[in-house]
């Protein structure tokens, strides 16, 4: 197709305009820039790729994939095209279309980082563990200069329970951009799982990163012009990207459902970046009383919504977690703000008001002092656990008919350190009949690791089962095959022990002096179990070899820790979040009570 001279002028400027005032900010002018571009020039490959990223960012997702089509239609063999449009696909879900795309653009441009690791971080999402080691490997190779990539590739180490060789990828990323957040945030979590890291060394870790990138904002932040009264119904804003089929859920979903609607007008901000929701989503949207999407909106632009919103208290279920959006509290738009169950640590921010816990989980006086958050304790418990509607009834004990232990852990596989295969190991040992069910979604290098640990604890590689990623339908009937369940150490498992215990399965657990290594079995405290509980690991060890001894105790535990749990404070979502409002209003009555808080940053 042959173009006037003039009109191939015209475009290239008005292209150049499109880009100037994307980067000023301007996306509105931006994108009636590129929409002129590509009506002069529809064969403009480049400006219809442009448009198409402007359009993702805003996840206008549907017009985004359009662009990308249209530049493909022109020309089919660009790798940048298929990259991006991957990108729109994983967006919406379509995790095996984008795999595709993906792998066709790394086809195309053999040497294209990105592709590589956008390929690798959509196998990980998808359950491949095989290549996805060597695609991030792969694109760091490529471009070891950009912290993205480097980064990138420490989640996939991480991922695969190497918490060395992460750590010092995110640090390489922060040394190469020591303005990147992101990379920070993913460091701070990184240590939380590592045994080596002391308590105060992590806390400092968290005092920094605040300091540097959230606490300026906070200083700058306007007076809060809320209505004062006590005793109002109260403006409660919870801030996620998890109101979807995500483990937070089983404690966060029987909070909104049990909110009395008197007390608490509750606003969910849903920041989740995938295009649509799930039935877990569209079940938290009958218990909110306002829905507010901001994954396509900046942290300046949440945080007016957030202050339009009139928000007396903002709850963040997320801290350093991925995707979280605590520049939004950094900016304060609202007078109190709270950080509660997504993370198992101090946010490290000024910002951050109070972090939910309990007397079990931090013992009052012991933890206060690694926290820039006043620690507010629910009496009993930090939560309430909604199990699976479809869980499988309980089983019988499987030792009862197979004659041997088959001990299991079904954790996230970060949690799961050489020191806790060592320990599992020495259970395996000293307990002869016996064997280990572990899942861990992890590459054949990390199998052969976790077999030469029990080998060198004399164990044969034959009694130990490494069992794939499974829909939560099959973890579950999994754990059936469990007769005791093994807590990682020093981060316990949560969900996992609330699961095991709903199937009937006792958790044998290594409590520390942190709350990362403490939460999960505040669970096991309130079912009556603290003797399953250890506070040494010969402790633990002592603990899993005499439970399995004792057949008839494991039975019974089996028959009846279903109702137990029933019948306990941990599902009584009620009276847990009547507890959780009356916190709530003590935190909005000292604010009341206190106007200089309204204007301190």
């Amino acid at each position: 197709m042959t173009v006037e001279p003039e009109i191939v002028d015209l475009a290239m400027t008005e292209h150049q305009r499109a880009r100037a005032l994307r980067g000023q900010g301007a996306l509105v002018e931006a994108e009636a820039a590129y929409r002129e571009v590509v009506r002069l020039r529809p064969d403009f490959v480049a400006a219809h790729n442009e448009l198409g990223t402007l359009l993702w960012d805003q996840r206008r997702f549907a017009e985004a994939k359009a662009c990308h089509l249209v530049a493909l239609a022109v020309q089919p063999n660009l790798a940048e095209s298929h990259n991006h449009l991957g990108s729109v696909l994983r967006s919406e879900g379509q995790s095996a279309a984008a795999i595709q795309a993906f792998r066709r653009a790394v086809e195309l441009d053999p040497n294209y980082a990105a592709a590589h690791c956008n390929l690798a971080d959509t196998l990980n999402l998808a359950g491949w563990t095989e290549e996805t080691l060597f695609e991030f490997r792969r694109a760091s190779e490529l471009a070891p200069h950009d912290p993205d990539i480097v980064a990138n590739y420490g989640v996939g180490l991480m991922r695969q329970g190497q918490l060395d060789a992460a750590i010092e990828q995110f640090r390489a990323a922060i040394r190469l951009d020591g303005q990147h957040a992101v990379c920070a945030s993913l460091l701070l979590y990184a240590l939380n799982f590592h045994p080596g890291c002391d308590p105060e060394s992590i806390s400092t870790e968290h005092r920094n990163w605040a300091r540097q990138y959230a606490d300026p904002l906070t200083r700058s932040a306007a007076t809060h012009l809320n209505d004062r009264t006590p005793d109002r119904r109260l403006r409660v804003g919870y801030v996620s990207p998890h109101f979807r089929a995500h483990a937070v859920n089983f404690f966060t979903e029987p909070i909104l459902a049990a909110h009395d609607h008197r007390a608490v007008e509750v606003f969910c901000y849903n920041s989740a970046l995938i295009s649509e929701g799930d039935a877990t989503t569209r079940r938290l949207q009958g218990h909110a009383d306002h829905w507010r999407e901001i994954a396509g909106l900046s942290d300046q632009q949440t945080s007016e919504l957030v202050r339009h919103d009139r928000i007396d208290i903002l709850v963040d279920l997320t801290g350093h977690l991925s995707e979280h959006r605590l520049f939004v509290f950094a900016r304060k738009p609202a007078p109190v703000q709270v950080t509660y169950i997504g993370y198992q640590n101090t946010t490290g921010m000024l910002a951050m008001d109070y972090r939910l816990t309990d007397d079990w989980s931090d013992p009052p006086g012991s933890t206060d002092r690694l926290h820039t958050e006043r620690l507010v304790r629910i009496p009993g418990s930090f939560f309430t656990y909604l199990p699976s509607a479809d869980a499988p009834p309980v089983t019988a004990l499987p030792a009862m008919t197979n004659r041997l232990i088959t001990f299991g852990s079904l954790n996230n596989y970060l949690k799961v350190t050489p020191q806790v295969l060592t320990t599992w190991a020495q259970i395996l040992a000293a307990v002869p009949r016996s064997r280990l069910i572990l899942q861990a979604r992890v590459a054949q290098e990390v199998r052969d690791q976790i077999r030469s640990i029990f080998e060198r604890q004399g164990v044969s590689t034959d009694r130990i089962e490494v069992a794939g990623r499974r829909s939560r339908a099959e973890y579950l009937k999994l754990i059936n095959r469990v007769d005791i369940a093994l807590d990682p150490f020093p981060f316990n498992g949560h969900t996992t022990t609330c699961d095991c215990l709903w199937q009937g399965v006792p958790v044998v657990s290594l409590a520390g002096q942190t709350y990362a290594s403490r939460f999960g079995s505040s669970a096991l405290v309130n079912l009556d179990l603290q003797d399953l509980i250890a506070d040494t690991r010969e402790g633990y060890l002592d603990i899993a070899r005499h439970l399995a001894a004792d057949l008839d105790r494991l039975a019974r535990l089996r028959g009846e820790l279903r109702e137990r749990m029933r019948a306990s404070i941990l599902l009584d979502a009620v009276g847990f979040t009547r507890k959780l409002e009356a916190a709530y209003r003590r935190m909005w009555t000292d604010w009341c009570l206190e106007p200089t808080r309204g204007t301190e940053a």
